[in-house]
């Protein structure tokens, strides 16, 4: 209970028209619209770099473990050649549909496809390019011999060696990578399913105790909250955050050249700021929104990795229902930010910590409590993991993976009480994803 004279009473006692909370709402909306159902003018710049970063390790991958068994291939989540040099080909198909193919894509499309359709490459790549000639056979085969080059170059200098005399020694050093690279995939990815199995031991003793919080009352302060009063909250963080990160893409594009270290920094600053906001809003002390929020509870690490086995096996369930659709983008959902050392370091911190950390404050901390004080745990979980998906602009399988995934937070958070806890889950998530990503698409071979 709040008592008399308390401070928190003025923040309770806060009248927000309703007129004004639908205006922000209404503006949120055309921006959710806009970006869902706008027409887009082609691909964003380094759209074609990536997808061909992904193409090539994917397909890298598809013929290193061409003869291994199902289990293992279906561990590593690697699809058979033909599936994904037709993955490939659809992608590169969007990008030259788009206008945002350039003469490299063009080559990668003409070899590909003359792969997968059995056609004779070099009449292909001619037809293609229109006789232009892109790779230089004696500068590819140097690429490919030091760690550089792709696998179409592979398959584009393996074909004219067989007319003309090799110039490196690259099949030696081609093969040594991709066994790398197959060595890498498996690990990081078996990693992830060990600590999935691991989880079910935890998983009965988990769901019974989401079972018993279905009617949950909340209390104290956090439970007193109105729900125009997070509404407005929430709408106010929501709508600075893209504030903050329009002003940093925009420039970002204005300035070229920044240090790795600032990029970090204005991205880490685009994702706190906005959870300051919310928390002044709400707190007068940092010492009560720990002790409000649940900040100041132990992590339950059981019920963290009961959790985590479930999201698996729904994931699994998810892949085959959408048909282990992947992202929409010609990319996959993979950045070039995310490239290199220096990109380890910004995913880290802002995929696996501060997103986490930033999310669960707003959408648990604050959305799902002011939805569950006025209609109850499972309404106000399904709403807000609703808000939650949309938010983060998924299609189809993304946006449905991501919203069961809030939902789970949310009654994570109702029976724990800990938002730490919810956040660990968070971490974990994004980290079993975001790392091997990492490891097979952006790690340096050689």
């Amino acid at each position: 209970m709040i008592e008399p004279g308390n401070s928190y009473r003025t923040i309770l006692r806060r009248e927000y028209p309703e007129p004004l909370i639908a205006l922000l709402a209404f503006v949120l909306g055309i921006w959710l619209w806009d970006h869902y159902f706008g027409k887009n003018e082609g691909y964003a710049p380094g759209t074609e770099e990536i997808a061909l970063v992904k193409i090539d390790r994917d397909l890298r991958l598809t013929d290193a473990m061409a003869n291994d068994s199902t289990w293992l291939k279906w561990l590593a989540n690697v699809d058979p050649p033909v599936v994904a040099r037709r993955d490939a080909l659809k992608v590169l198909q969007k990008l030259s549909n788009e206008k945002s193919i350039s003469p490299r894509g063009i080559e990668a499309f003409a070899i590909v496809r003359a792969e997968q359709d059995g056609l004779p490459l070099e009449q292909t790549l001619s037809g293609d390019l229109q006789g232009q000639l892109i790779s230089d056979f004696e500068e590819t085969s140097h690429q490919l011999a030091n760690h550089k080059g792709t696998w179409w170059h592979a398959k584009l200098i393996e074909t004219a060696e067989k007319t003309t005399p090799p110039v490196a020694n690259w099949k030696q050093v081609y093969g040594a990578d991709c066994l790398q690279l197959k060595t890498r995939t498996v690990m990081v990815r078996s990693a992830v399913w060990l600590l999935g199995f691991g989880g079910l031991f935890f998983l009965p003793g988990v769901l019974g105790q989401l079972k018993n919080v279905i009617h949950a009352k909340p209390t104290g302060y956090g439970g007193a909250w109105p729900l125009t009063l997070g509404l407005m909250v929430f709408l106010v963080t929501t709508l600075a955050w893209i504030g903050f990160n329009m002003t940093l893409e925009l420039g970002l594009d204005a300035v070229s050249g920044l240090p790795p270290w600032l990029g970090i920094f204005l991205d880490s600053a685009a994702r706190v700021l906005p959870t300051l906001i919310a928390l002044a809003l709400l707190f007068r002390r940092p010492s009560h929104a720990v002790r409000v929020l649940g900040l100041n509870r132990p992590i339950a690490p059981r019920a963290i990795l009961g959790l985590f086995a479930l999201l698996m096996i729904i994931d699994q369930i998810l892949r085959v229902v959408f048909n282990n659709a992947g992202s929409a983008e010609p990319g996959g959902g993979l950045s070039r930010g995310d490239a290199g050392l220096w990109g380890l370091a910004f995913m880290m911190i802002s995929a696996c910590v501060l997103a986490p950390l930033a999310e669960e404050t707003l959408y648990r901390g604050v959305l799902f409590r002011s939805f569950w004080n006025r209609l109850g745990v499972l309404p106000a979980a399904f709403l807000s993991s609703v808000i939650f998906a949309a938010l983060h602009f998924y299609d189809g399988y993304g946006l449905v993976s991501v919203g069961i995934f809030g939902f789970t937070c949310a009654l994570l958070y109702t029976s724990s009480g800990s938002l730490t806890t919810v956040i660990a889950l968070h971490v974990l998530y994004n980290a079993s994803i975001k790392i091997p990503e990492w490891v097979v698409y952006h790690a340096p071979l050689g």
